[in-house]
């Protein structure tokens, strides 16, 4: 622990601008795929659930196999850096082809299409840059202090980034169309993430590992098995961002048919990413008001029951910008935001934990397996959310070419973006109070030590060893 210097202020920034690069692909994904298949495409809302969720299935797989890659990756650029480098450009490429469906195409066509585009997009592409991205903080530092802070960075800046987005899109659509906005967006995530890839450099070495100490893809899934706080990630992990999907993919319809006005989506996005930015912000000092990053899920958890809960009960279809129940919401989705800010920096700065965790309760240390969580109940949970809309959507026969939608679907739009998210966080609140890795985690880490400091030593006597026995040989 504390073995590198810390990272200075420049590198924490060009980490964040990796994650940036990562959300703007990701965020024009999540927050205006699916109203772009259904209202300019013209795909049913059934079947835009059908790609959402069957793509999943395969890109929670692709998380693991990843995950067993990276595990393997040793070059001169590092383990995580080089994936990041050849996966930048193909995401820029891949963003422009998902939105980018042609009109020639009859309505399989459109969807072979779409599901395909999609597919390359998040199971191949996105899985091999992000997951090398978020694997790359433990290879930064060892720091638990920097660990914080350098997320706490990642995370005000995707919250600017998401709020940019949020404004910027739903307008420069109309003048520059999908097309013209993706290739623009396309081309800043490049520059962002190429950002990161030249100013991060791997500092963190893994141990070195003897023939014996490696590990097949079956020991691997067996080494986390025994992690118990791994399954605590997924589930985590699974449940915040099939809300993010839930409420991402359905704010556009909020602001279409409710609020009657496309641009209030950046509005909307700006009530719950302005207090999640200060929440980031502010994680540092939270973290050590709170005593641990577990307690600041707790805590992340029951706001975001309060904040969703007062937009379920007292949010109604008639509401317009200037109502009570306009406001409510705003000072609900604000409270969610300040939990989600919180949450969010507590649990991606708790994957490293987990990872020693689990080195210490199993002998193996799998960063790329260990990570591949962040990106499996990312991507899982953001396929969920995004079905979830479209079968609510469908459930109710929605009809893209109604300007006005009766009360039925009115209510179907609120039930997304609230209740649905609601349950989701009640259920997310009891698991968080079954375990608490902060109570275990500094004997974890002191044992660890000791234990690190042998390993190195027998490495460091055989190498010796053999290195004699080789003079040996050469002297007969």
């Amino acid at each position: 622990m504390g073995t590198v210097p810390k990272l200075s202020p420049f590198e924490k920034f060009s980490f964040g601008c990796g994650d940036v690069g990562c959300t703007v692909i990701w965020n024009v994904v999540a927050m205006f795929m699916t109203i772009y298949y259904t209202d300019d495409v013209k795909i049913g809302a059934a079947a835009v659930a059908a790609i959402m969720l069957s793509v999943r299935i395969f890109d929670g797989l692709s998380d693991l196999v990843m995950g067993y890659f990276l595990d393997r990756t040793n070059s001169k650029l590092g383990k995580a850096r080089p994936w990041i480098l050849w996966s930048a450009p193909f995401m820029a490429i891949f963003l422009i082809l998902c939105f980018s469906v042609p009109d020639f195409l009859g309505e399989y066509g459109k969807i072979i299409y779409a599901f395909i585009t999609y597919f390359f997009l998040t199971v191949v592409i996105y899985t091999a840059c992000n997951l090398a991205y978020c694997s790359l903080t433990s290879f930064l530092t060892d720091d638990l202090n920097d660990r914080a802070s350098m997320n706490s960075y990642r995370f005000v800046m995707t919250a600017a980034g998401s709020l940019i987005l949020g404004y910027v899109t739903p307008v420069a659509a109309k003048s520059l169309g999908w097309l013209g906005i993706c290739v623009v967006y396309g081309l800043v995530a490049l520059a962002l993430l190429l950002l990161c890839f030249f100013v991060c450099k791997e500092r963190i070495k893994p141990q070195p590992r003897r023939p014996e100490d490696k590990v097949s893809a079956k020991e691997s899934l067996t080494v986390l098995s025994k992690n118990t706080f791994f399954y605590f990630l997924v589930a985590f992990f699974m449940i915040d961002f099939a809300n993010a999907g839930i409420t991402g993919s359905s704010g556009m319809y909020l602001a279409r048919y409710i609020i009657q006005d496309d641009s209030f989506f950046g509005h909307l996005n700006l009530a719950g990413t302005l207090p999640q930015a200060i929440a980031c912000f502010a994680f540092p000092w939270i973290m050590q008001l709170l005593k641990g990053k577990w307690n600041c899920i707790i805590v992340g958890y029951i706001l975001y029951v309060i904040g969703y809960g007062m937009c379920t009960f007292l949010v109604t279809p008639d509401m317009r910008i200037g109502t009570y129940d306009y406001y409510v919401m705003l000072v609900g989705l604000g409270i969610k935001g300040v939990g989600w800010g919180i949450h969010l920096v507590a649990l991606f700065a708790m994957i490293a934990d987990v990872a020693e965790y689990g080195e210490w309760k199993a002998g193996r240390r799998l960063e790329g397996a260990t990570y591949s969580v962040s990106s499996f109940g990312f991507k899982i949970g953001l396929g969920i959310g995004g079905a979830v809309v479209g079968w609510v959507l469908s459930s109710v026969d929605y009809d893209a070419t109604l300007a006005v939608q009766p009360l039925e679907t009115l209510n179907a739009i609120l039930n997304i973006n609230f209740l649905i998210p609601l349950i989701l966080s009640v259920i997310g609140l009891v698991l968080s109070l079954l375990n608490n890795l902060d109570k275990v985690y500094p004997q974890v880490m002191k044992e660890l030590t000791v234990r690190r400091a042998k390993e190195a030593a027998e490495i460091q006597q055989a190498q010796e060893q053999a290195q004699t026995q080789q003079q040996v040989s050469l002297e007969k």
